[in-house]
């Protein structure tokens, strides 16, 4: 029975209305923009047939998000997060449809798309920290990390939806196409924020512990700025475990993304056929820990030890793949499969990439729980934007360092040095840091009672006062 209880508790934050509208709309609006990402990286190629432009326009996107992360949670924190996110996505609507404008016409030059990225780029760096905090206050403090697992399994299944449906629209009816359909796909989530409403018990609880304080502080000086949020994380020795754990994983895991397709085209002679098992494959198993083994992996205490063995896992299988796909290969060819090395070695690699993306959700949607659910009720969103400066705004410089390394040493020795990196760090995670082989902590305080009540009628709220808006004082996350 409690393998049941614990699949059951994992989709809970589906019992509480407002979250369930929510995440429905929140999903649409992930499959367009990943509609839209297929679709502009197709037509910048198209413009420019250069593998470097499209890195200049991931690179350009991601700036803002390094610089702005920190003071965007600042910001979340401080003001009405549902007014808050109706314009900033309604703004990345409008960037959308200027770029299907612009594609439709026939006007872009690849100067638009720079513009349009850094412009996006600024808008999803505000838009982040508010997103996952407000998806937080909606679920209830003690359904934080099923809510970040339910946000991580609807994402991988827009990375799965997203790609092809962009393929499939831009093959039947042109590229402006997907980029009009990612502004159509903000509506949902927009009229999604807009009906949800909270009852006055829950904007009564959500009073009480935005007041409340553990040291006597009055509760407007909590409301600082990053330079507070980055203290507390310094103070707080297992919360700054999670923020290394994501380091490490934007710099040894997403980097390996830029050098795939060298390592297949190039130490694996494949075709786009291998790339697409592979990259395919990966999202499979992370899609699969997701719904199989993350809610059994709510109930594991020592967490630290859990992602380092994550990270570790997939330092290995990186360094394995490198090693042994060609002559794991012939061995499966010489099982008397009539097939040549060359037809079995797609799948071999296609196997490697499921067992590495399983190590993605364990590390990631396990750091970003427990991170909400440590944080203080007025910090998280600041602590959130820490998260988005380092795993998002540096993924792009992590992607170029591994991608000069590729270049000068070979695509394979890149991504093997990785693996051992990997292996190395989680190793040393865990024999110096007692943190990280300490039973994680438990939030000092979960509110219960009326916060969790909300209504199950939905519709437009009142905007509230200036400053904080009482109706997303904390509870849950993304």
């Amino acid at each position: 029975m409690a393998g049941p209880s614990r699949y059951a508790q994992m989709y809970a934050p589906l019992r509480v209305p407002n979250y369930r509208m929510f995440i429905a709309g929140q999903s649409i609006s992930t499959i367009g923009t990943l509609v839209q990402m297929t679709a502009q990286s197709w037509v910048v190629f198209e413009l420019t047939h250069s593998s470097a432009a499209l890195g200049w326009v991931g690179l350009i996107g991601s700036l803002p998000m390094i610089v702005l992360g920190p003071f965007a949670g600042a910001l979340a924190d401080r003001v009405n997060r549902r007014l808050l996110l109706i314009g900033t996505q309604a703004t990345l609507a409008v960037l959308a449809a200027v770029f299907a404008v612009l594609v439709q016409t026939g006007s872009l030059v690849v100067e638009h798309v720079y513009v349009l990225a850094f412009a996006s780029g600024i808008v999803v760096a505000l838009d982040l920290p508010a997103l996952q905090a407000f998806a937080a206050d909606l679920a209830g403090p003690s359904l934080i990390r099923q809510a970040v697992t339910l946000n991580a399994m609807a994402f991988q299944m827009a990375r799965m939806i997203g790609p092809s449906v962009a393929g499939l629209a831009i093959g039947s009816y042109g590229n402006a196409t997907a980029f009009w359909m990612n502004a159509m796909s903000f509506v949902a989530v927009i009229l999604a924020i807009w009906r949800i409403r909270f009852t006055e018990g829950a904007v009564q609880a959500g009073l009480r512990d935005a007041r409340a304080t553990t040291d006597g502080t009055p509760a407007r000086a909590r409301f600082g700025g990053p330079l507070e949020a980055v203290r507390h994380v310094f103070d707080h020795p297992p919360m700054l475990d999670l923020y290394l754990f994501s380091m490490l994983f934007t710099f040894l895991v997403f980097s390996t993304l830029t050098v795939y397709p060298a390592f297949v085209a190039d130490t694996l002679h494949g075709d786009a056929t291998m790339l697409g098992f592979l990259m395919g494959a990966s999202g499979a198993g992370s899609l699969t820990c997701t719904l199989l083994f993350l809610p059994i992996l709510h109930s594991v205490r020592r967490t630290g030890l859990l992602i380092a063995g994550a990270l570790g896992w997939f330092g290995v299988m990186l360094v394995t793949m490198t090693v042994a796909a060609p002559p794991l290969a012939a061995f499966v060819v010489g099982w008397g499969i009539p097939v040549d090395v060359a037809d079995a070695l797609p799948v071999v690699v296609a196997c490697f990439g499921f067992l590495q993306g399983m190590a993605g959700p364990v590390v990631m949607t396990t750091s970003m729980g427990l991170l909400q659910q440590m944080a203080p009720p007025a910090m998280r969103a600041r602590l959130i934007g820490l998260v988005t400066s380092i795993s998002f705004g540096m993924q792009p410089f992590a992607g170029l360092l591994v991608g000069y390394a590729g270049e000068l040493l070979g695509a394979g020795i890149a991504l093997r040095i990785n693996g051992i990196l990997l292996m190395i760090s989680a190793g040393a995670m865990v024999a110096f840091r007692a943190s990280v082989r300490a039973p994680s902590p438990v939030p000092a305080t979960v509110p219960s009672g009326p916060r969790a009540a909300v209504s199950t009628t939905p519709g437009p709220a009142s905007t509230g006062g200036v400053g904080r808006d009482v109706r997303t004082v904390p509870s849950a996350t993304a």
